[in-house]
């Protein structure tokens, strides 16, 4: 005779019967427990990336981050994806523009998996780290012919 919660479904034979057996609602099944604990980190990477992206004090972090949620077997909701916006603001020269390209191409390649959307940023960053590192470059020659344009045409007599 069998004694337990279960219930006989049917038999196997003589001598083997199937059992039903109620499921223990607090011990979780090892899928579930399996799918929480890859939510779990999935929610830690989210988060950190988008942290990492806002660190750098040359670029004006705009509201706070937002993230996607998907709720998990266990009921809780998990960041499974995120996004923050961030801006440049306006350089005053050349060279502040140069350096916010390169905190902008830093915050974009910010640890983790990174979207399309970070690499979006990192080509608009490529884009403003290039007009950046030109307009130096034809600051500096159009300086370079000022310097120069002085000594055309003149006649220096030195007597010593």
């Amino acid at each position: 005779m069998i004694i337990s919660s279960g219930q006989i479904i049917g038999r196997l034979g003589s001598t083997h019967v199937l059992v039903a057996k109620e499921r223990d609602t607090n011990a979780p099944d090892s899928k579930e427990q399996k799918a929480v604990e890859e939510l779990k980190r999935r929610d830690k990477e989210v988060r950190a990336h988008e942290a990492a992206h806002g660190g750098d004090p040359r670029l004006v972090k705009i509201g706070a981050a937002q993230f996607d949620y998907t709720i998990g077997p266990d009921g809780k909701a998990y960041a499974t994806g995120g996004r923050v916006t961030l801006s440049t603001g306006s350089a005053r020269t050349p060279e502040e523009a140069l350096s916010k390209a390169e905190a902008l191409k830093k915050a974009a390649m910010a640890p983790g998996e990174p979207s399309s959307k970070d690499f979006q940023a990192l080509n608009s960053a490529v884009a403003m780290e290039f007009e950046a590192r030109n307009q130096i470059y034809r600051d500096k020659n159009q300086k370079d012919e000022k310097n120069s344009s002085l000594l055309k045409g003149s006649n220096f007599n030195i007597y010593a």
